[in-house]
């Protein structure tokens, strides 16, 4: 008892406080023990009921007179229908059995006597079980919504009808009031990848350059570096937008009457109907693809001659499926990474001869396909189109094989086939910078030869007269015209996404240790040098998964493109709606385009951030 300290008085037996004390130390040790049945009581009966009403509202879609619009259910097994008086009884052992299933599966997982994976197996099975009345009623309503309810018809017929409007932010391509509702979802799908994509770059540059500049030892710089994030951070997105489009660029973009006078070199006009730039158009596309084909075959080389050849011993195959994971190792450890370089590489090529077509992508399906459902139609015309080397069915060739071909290329670097080594010798730097040099020379060539530019042509008379100012136009062929609301939109994702970016970029430079930086300092490196060479390499580690976040953002955030007028497939959709009257699938369709788009961006950045991590610090 030496080690205590003398007892107050007011702790004694019989003093003050003692029994207060006493009671409220009881009181806190017992009480998690006292709460947690209450409170698993309150969840099992707020489950029980909710669970019941779903149950119930999914037997009555069973009962006659609601059965027989149900025909399409696949597993429907009460053609005849449940009697109403038997619902109700139904509904309580349904749901009984449930809850009993589910609280006991939960039970069982706690006393913790199984491995992982009967643990993840368990708590899956659990989970669907426990969501299962809840997906029975959604499926049983949505297919008897889908019987009685026009609107809920998931054909996609109507896209192919006559769109009946007009877009102002088409380019490149051309559309008229006869178009197909099809083509005008490819004109928006692509204006909103197009602004997304350029959106991305931008606030990826932008945004290193003020996450570090908030870093600096400058204060004037850092503090106009944190102004920035804390302004457009703080400020909601729709509003910026209503700001650029109607007084930035609105007040200070010059009228259209004095666009001569604002013009460079009579190449690029600026008015505040947008910029309008020369007209750019690949005339020989064989050329074209040969000369990204020349960058593509120098780095098979490159990956060829820097390639480490290993022993057979240490990549002999012991995965299962090893087939299917390395088709191409029957060729041997030499030929395998060159066949699979040289396939990524051709769809690469067989991709961009997709995507430069994109105007004559066609959605129209075939003669011969317009039988049957619509996945086989959708098939039946996709193999057409390969054999007549349709734009659209190439790019989804290309995809797929682009696809296929990196899933190898993470199985072959796995098993150790893909380790390079680059000789820095003087000699080895003279032999890349001249090769890199023929390269650069060679494309340079190709697309000289395979790009032709015109110059902007301003149409301000006719038959030797002046017209008026409203009747300038430029000659069709001469120029391409960037909108302002493309401007609008383009610079408003930018700078909001910009002051997400630079954050991150901030946290993710302040978590690496003090220590690397000393390191690089005792070198001698320069602070361009430390940042290029040892802080942001590293950083990028812990950057990249929070820069997925924001990308998707941008990419979600595009859908205020109405806000400013510019035609995304979006607001696309949102006319469609209201001259087709097709809500449902035309919501879906939004959501699956959405879907896609985030679910690509994730693969991108996933490899990206599975290149990064590959070495371990």
């Amino acid at each position: 008892m030496s080690g205590e300290g003398p007892i107050k008085e007011s702790e004694r037996p019989g003093g003050a406080s003692y029994f207060p004390v006493v009671y409220f130390n009881y009181f806190r040790k017992n009480l998690r023990a006292a709460v947690s049945p209450l409170f698993y009581l309150v969840a099992a009966l707020a489950y029980y009921t909710l669970a019941k009403k779903f149950v119930y509202n999914s037997l009555l879609n069973l009962t006659a007179g609601r059965i027989e619009k149900l025909s399409d259910f696949p597993f429907l097994i009460f053609e005849a229908g449940v009697a109403d008086e038997v619902v109700e009884t139904a509904s309580f052992y349904f749901t009984t059995a449930i809850c009993i299933s589910v609280f006991y599966g939960f039970y069982s997982l706690g006393k913790g006597n199984i491995t992982h994976r009967q643990y993840d197996i368990r708590l899956q099975a659990i989970a669907i079980l426990g969501a299962s009345p809840f997906i029975s009623y959604s499926i049983l309503h949505i297919l008897w919504l889908k019987e009685n309810d026009a609107s809920w018809y998931f054909d996609l017929v109507f896209m192919e009808e006559m769109a009946g409007f007009t877009l102002s932010n088409q380019w490149p391509f051309e559309t008229i009031l006869q178009d197909t509702r099809w083509q005008f979802y490819r004109v928006g799908l692509f204006n909103a990848i197009r602004v997304v994509l350029l959106s991305i770059a931008g606030c990826t540059i932008l945004g290193i350059v003020i996450g570090v500049s908030r870093l600096s030892r400058n204060r004037m710089l850092s503090g106009l570096a944190e102004s920035y994030v804390e302004f457009f951070r703080n400020m909601p997105l729709v509003v910026q937008l209503f700001f650029l489009y109607t007084v930035v660029l609105g007040a200070n973009l010059p009228p259209f009457k004095e666009i001569q006078d604002n013009s460079f070199f009579d190449w690029i006009f600026i008015s505040n109907r947008g910029v309008v730039v020369p007209e750019t158009e690949i005339v020989n596309m064989t050329l074209f693809l040969l000369g990204i084909g020349t960058l593509l075959a120098a780095r098979i080389y490159i990956r060829f001659s820097e390639r480490v050849l290993i022993d057979d011993d240490e990549i002999e195959p012991t995965q299962p499926f090893h087939f299917l994971r390395r088709p191409f190792a029957p060729f041997g450890k030499r030929i395998e990474p060159i066949l699979v370089d040289i396939i990524f590489a051709a769809s690469i090529l067989v991709v961009f001869y997709g995507i430069f077509n994109v105007v004559e992508w066609n959605y129209t399906v075939k003669p011969q396909a317009s039988e049957g459902g619509l996945i086989f139609r959708f098939l039946l015309s996709f193999v057409q189109g390969i054999s007549t080397y349709e734009p659209l069915s190439m790019f989804v060739l290309g995809l797929i094989i682009l696809i296929l071909s990196t899933l190898i290329t993470f199985n072959v670097d796995a098993d150790g086939l893909n380790i390079f080594t680059v000789d820095d010798s003087s000699k080895g730097l003279r032999y890349r910078s001249i090769m890199w040099g023929g390269v650069i020379l060679a494309m340079g060539i190709l697309f000289y030869l395979s790009i032709g530019v015109e110059q902007p042509n301003l149409i301000t008379e006719k038959n030797g007269e002046e017209l008026s100012w409203g009747l300038w136009k430029f000659e069709e062929g001469t120029s391409q015209s960037v909108s302002s609301m493309f401007l609008t939109l383009w610079i408003g994702l930018t700078l909001y996404t910009t002051a997400q970016v630079a954050e991150i970029v901030r946290g993710s430079i302040q978590s690496l240790p003090r220590g690397q930086v000393e390191a690089a300092i005792s070198l001698g490196l320069s602070p361009y040098q430390r940042l290029r060479l040892v802080i942001l390499p590293q950083a990028l580690r812990s950057m990249i998964p929070s820069m997925t976040n924001q990308y998707l953002n941008c990419w979600k955030n595009s859908s205020l493109a109405f806000v400013v007028g510019f035609s995304d497939f979006y607001a696309v959709f949102t006319t469609i709606v209201n001259n087709a009257g097709q809500a449902v699938p035309v919501f879906i369709m939004i959501l699956l385009t959405y879907q896609a788009g985030s679910l690509s961006i994730s693969a991108f950045m996933n490899y990206l951030n599975r290149s990064v991590t590959k070495v371990k610090i």
